[in-house]
């Protein structure tokens, strides 16, 4: 019983892994061009809110797939995916969106 409950926490880690490495390697192509790059917590946050979007928001879309009878209704969907959907959309704009430049010493 607590084995079944490793695999998955493996797998988010490991999908939330590659996110990360994405975004780094975003990050580090931005720094070679001379453009500033974002710090290493903001890019954690980053692909958190990315896996939240993607777990909330498909698992939405295969309620909306199988609507089968009077239980399933786009608004029980959106009451119940919309929210998770939109913290972490809110989240990754917030971790990905650019400061301003620091004034010239």
């Amino acid at each position: 019983p607590a084995m079944s409950l490793v695999y998955p926490l493996v797998g988010l880690g490991f999908l939330g892994a590659i996110l990360w490495l994405l975004l780094d390697r975003h990050e580090r192509r931005r720094e070679a061009n001379g453009q500033p790059r974002h710090s290493t917590l903001r890019l954690i946050f980053g692909a958190a809110a990315m896996l939240t979007m993607l777990f909330s928001g498909g698992c939405g879309l295969l309620f909306l797939a199988n609507m089968d009878g009077q239980y399933v209704t786009w608004q029980a969907v959106a009451v119940l995916a919309g929210p998770p959907f939109a913290i972490g959309l809110l989240v990754w704009w917030l971790a990905m969106r650019r400061g301003n430049a620091a004034p010239p010493a």
